[in-house]
C-alpha cells in the first residue's frame, strides 16, 4: 500500500513539475457551475491538456439517494451514480471517458469488486481501452452516515 502511494505521489509531482501550473495555466471545473460547499474542486484542467478529477462519491444534489442504500443493489446503484458524476466533470471540461488515462478506485469492501467492474466496464465501449487503474479497500469513505454508507469513490486523470 505504501509503495503504491509513493508511486502516485511521485507521479503527481512529476506531472505538476512539467505542467503550466499558474493562475493562467489551470482552470477549475464545476459541473453546472455549482461550487461544492466543502473545500475541494471537482476537476482541475491544466494548460497542457491534463485533467485531474477529484474523487467522486454517490451523491446526487448533496446527498446519497435513498435507493442507493436500501439494501437492494447498493454497490451497483452507487457505482452508476459515481460514474455519472465523473461523466459530468469530464463533459464540463470537454473530455470523455476515452480520454481517461488513470483511475483510482476506493471501496469499503473489496468483495464488491466484481459488481463495480460490471458497471465500470460499460463506460468504455467494445474495443475501447479503459485507463490504467488501481482499486483498494479502505476502512470508510467520506460522506457516509449510519445506515447509509458510501461504498465506492473514484478519481480519474485524463489527458488530451
Amino acid at each position: 500500500m505504501f509503495k503504491i502511494s509513493k508511486i502516485i505521489i511521485l507521479a503527481a509531482i512529476t506531472v505538476f513539475a512539467h505542467s503550466s501550473w499558474s493562475a493562467k495555466g489551470h482552470e477549475a471545473i464545476y459541473p453546472g457551475g455549482v461550487k461544492p460547499s466543502i473545500p475541494y474542486t471537482p476537476g482541475i484542467k491544466l494548460a497542457n491538456g491534463m485533467l485531474f478529477i477529484s474523487g467522486q462519491i454517490a451523491y446526487q444534489n448533496g446527498a446519497l439517494p435513498a435507493y442507493a442504500h436500501d439494501g437492494k443493489n447498493d454497490m451497483e446503484d452507487q457505482s452508476k451514480i459515481v460514474m455519472e458524476n465523473l461523466k459530468r466533470v469530464l463533459d464540463t471540461a470537454g473530455y470523455t471517458f476515452d480520454d481517461a488515462v488513470y483511475a483510482t478506485v476506493y471501496m469499503s469492501d473489496i468483495k464488491n469488486y466484481t459488481i463495480f467492474n460490471k458497471v465500470y466496464a460499460t463506460y468504455w465501449g467494445k474495443g475501447k481501452t479503459p485507463p490504467a487503474r488501481v482499486a483498494v479497500e479502505v476502512g470508510a469513505l467520506p460522506g457516509g452516515k449510519p445506515g447509509a454508507p458510501i461504498l465506492v469513490e473514484v478519481s480519474i486523470i485524463a489527458s488530451k
